[in-house]
């Protein structure tokens, strides 16, 4: 079932920045919130941790103009129905991101993916490739990433009793978004309000604990998705990273580009984790670039 309200409900969305219609469909684990703005070619933005479809909003304000613009929001995150029972995994969401995109009958889909977005996405990608135009990463992977240092401190944190004092007492997910800033001041109190605002309950914070958790021990499946790479090695593909981004920083973007050379790459040399909250402009200007070129592979043939 999917049912629209005219404008976002909640007090802490500020109208002005977020001027969406709201739609919500019931999926595993929930009532799942989403966006659909705009016409024409289909853009399906998906979002990591602790992030929501907020985060895509200057793009979608812009891009809507000429295409149908997408971005759901996960459930336990955002708008969504923050679920306590449920496993949160990258294949869960990916299920559910499947389920959307059957609802909204999308076709020739140009997939924007960002931080834990990237693996969800990927599996759709890998899995119906012959519904996929384009890919935009931003900042992400999809391997097995637990020997990751900082990878494995957040994980391990997040799998015990700490990760609880962390992440649902403390809120740790949305304490470390300014951390992942490469100028502090971008992160304005409009934003603070908008990513704290679907965390004010402690109950509502399993998500982001969840899926910090998955970090290390969804290893097997990440590695599962990367496996099946050559699915997709025919689409066009644009990564585009901020490269002072203190935990998916240069050593991911290589690898990424290790295996589909002839990906289009654009370093924002001065931008961290969240490069669409602080160079928007740049952002946009580089994925108009890339939707308006002409399309080659991002790796070599199969």
């Amino acid at each position: 079932m999917s049912i629209v309200s005219e404008r976002p409900h909640a007090a802490w969305i500020n109208s002005r920045e977020y001027p969406f219609n709201n739609h919500y469909l019931d999926v595993e684990g929930g009532r799942m919130h989403y966006i659909a703005e705009g016409g024409g070619d289909p853009i399906l933005f998906v979002h990591g941790s602790p992030t929501w479809s907020y985060m895509w909003r200057n793009l979608i304000r812009d891009l809507s103009k000429d295409h149908l613009c997408v971005a759901p929001d996960h459930v336990g995150f955002g708008l969504s129905e923050k679920a306590k029972d449920w496993s949160f995994t990258p294949a869960a969401h990916c299920r559910n991101l499947t389920q959307l995109i059957q609802h909204l009958g999308l076709k020739n889909i140009t997939l924007v993916m960002h931080d834990y977005g990237a693996p969800i996405a990927m599996s759709y990608a890998t899995e119906h490739a012959d519904n996929v135009k384009r890919l935009i990463v931003m900042n992400s992977w999809c391997w097995d990433i637990s020997n990751d240092p900082v990878v494995s401190k957040l994980g391990k944190a997040a799998s015990g009793a700490l990760g609880k004092l962390m992440y649902v007492n403390m809120n740790a997910g949305l304490k470390l978004m300014k951390a992942m800033f490469a100028d502090k001041t971008k992160f304005t109190e409009n934003m603070q309000t908008a990513y704290s605002g679907p965390f004010e309950q402690k109950e509502s914070r399993i998500a982001p604990m969840m899926m910090a958790k998955h970090l290390v021990d969804q290893g097997a499946w990440y590695d599962a998705q990367w496996s099946q790479r050559e699915e997709i090695c025919e689409k066009p593909l644009q990564l585009l990273w901020g490269m002072k981004d203190p935990t998916f920083g240069e050593k991911y973007l290589n690898k990424w580009w290790h295996e589909f050379p002839l990906a289009e790459v654009e370093r924002l040399d001065d931008a961290g984790h969240l490069l669409m909250e602080e160079k928007p402009v740049e952002t946009l200007r580089t994925i108009r670039r890339f939707l308006s070129a002409v399309p080659k592979p991002g790796g070599f043939l199969a």
